[in-house]
């Protein structure tokens, strides 16, 4: 068994404060902060330039992002950091700011272009880098690997390294999450809960007993405090309990592994510009029932760290109990539905299934799953067919 975390995780409220001192301890003089265009004219990224030109540390502000990061995007960004000589930097925002900067900062420090970094081993560690997520919902600032869109081939390509590809420091502060949109709160919310879920259900002797650990007390911290985020968008105690569940579930799925969901919220993501939370929150609950039969006793355990689980039921019953919270809680979280999406074509779901089932996290699901299961999923978020409710 391996486990590995090899990022300094600094949290609690108010934490980014120490962002000055713990860039100075890096000895470098020149900073990028990667972010989006409205991030950059909040208070969070105004106090990271504040605090490092307090200590003498030049700051560039970067913006040049897609919502879901591309690969020419990277090559472009890391253009720039070699240009301007940055020595480090500082990602601030949410999964897809974090995976640029990684891919940004791997391709500064081994010279070769983002697709070349594809599913390889990472020779040379990345820039050193420090993020701050501004969501509880991808778990990027803790893992290895950067999801990037490769524009010429039409899918999401897989930058991983452990060694070379995992951030340095993450500063994961709750008080960057009271103004969240409340849909970016739903939908990055439902994110970490499906790490959490895949990783926790990851095929025997992908998942182990530290990951397992992680994803069910992720689960509990989320199925707790989600709905009261999102209702509550200014509540502290929710608000850190997701900031760290979300860390926590990036911890477990990233020594463990997703399946099935993310295997096909990347197709569709990627076909139809879905956001990557939206996609998962699209078929979570049809992968959880497909999965269930066979594995009763994985879902009932998911059923009592949620919450739901009924005393003297069995695994059966309290399995679909599980399925019927999270179906029940998207729904709640007025998350759009796959035929919400104008775009969403049922003449594509063959090629999309046949996608999803190439894919190399399918095999990491916990049961075997094959196109024609992919397309039965597809059709029954398309129809919008309750499970359970």
């Amino acid at each position: 068994m391996e486990f590995s975390l090899r990022t300094k995780l600094v949290t609690g409220y108010g934490c980014l404060e120490q962002i000055g001192e713990i860039v100075q301890g890096f000895g470098v003089t020149k900073v990028m902060l990667c972010t989006d265009s409205f991030l950059a004219n909040t208070k969070a990224a105004a106090d990271i330039q504040d605090a490092l030109k307090a200590r003498g540390i030049e700051c560039l502000v970067y913006t040049q992002l897609q919502p879901e990061p591309i690969d020419v995007d990277c090559d472009r960004g890391a253009g720039f950091c070699k240009e301007q000589g940055v020595e480090l930097i500082v990602a601030l925002g949410g999964g897809s700011v974090m995976d640029q900067s990684k891919a940004m900062a791997a391709i500064v420090a081994n010279g070769k272009s983002c697709r070349e970094l594809d599913d390889t081993v990472i020779p040379k560690r990345m820039l050193p880098l420090i993020c701050v997520p501004t969501t509880a919902g991808t778990g990027s600032e803790v893992t290895c690997v950067a999801v990037i869109t490769n524009t010429e081939k039409k899918y999401k390509m897989t930058i991983m390294d452990v060694d070379s590809l995992s951030p340095d420091v993450a500063v994961c502060d709750p008080a960057l999450l009271t103004t969240l949109p409340k849909k970016l709160i739903a939908s990055c919310g439902v994110d970490a809960l499906t790490h959490a879920i895949e990783a926790y259900t990851a095929a025997d002797g992908v998942n182990n007993p530290i990951s397992d650990a992680l994803a069910l007390q992720a689960m509990r911290m989320i199925g707790e405090n989600l709905k009261r985020c999102w209702e509550e968008p200014e509540n502290r105690e929710a608000q850190s309990a997701m900031m760290l569940a979300s860390t926590m579930a990036g911890a477990a799925f990233i020594n463990a592994d997703v399946g099935a969901v993310h295997a096909i919220a990347e197709t569709v993501g990627v076909a139809y510009h879905i956001p990557h939370g939206v996609a998962n929150s699209l078929f979570l609950p049809y992968v959880m029932e497909f999965n269930r039969t066979g594995n009763e006793g994985y879902y009932a355990r998911i059923a009592r760290q949620l919450g739901v689980a009924q005393p003297g039921a069995g695994d059966e019953e309290n399995g679909k109990r599980a399925i019927r919270f999270v179906e029940q809680l998207i729904d709640e979280l007025e998350i759009p539905a796959f035929s919400d999406f104008e775009q969403a074509d049922p003449a594509d779901f063959q090629d999309m299934a046949r996608r999803a089932a190439e894919n190399a996290l399918s095999r990491d699901n916990r049961k075997e799953i094959r196109q024609e299961d992919y397309v039965e999923i597809l059709e029954k978020a398309y129809q919008k067919k309750k499970l359970y409710l």
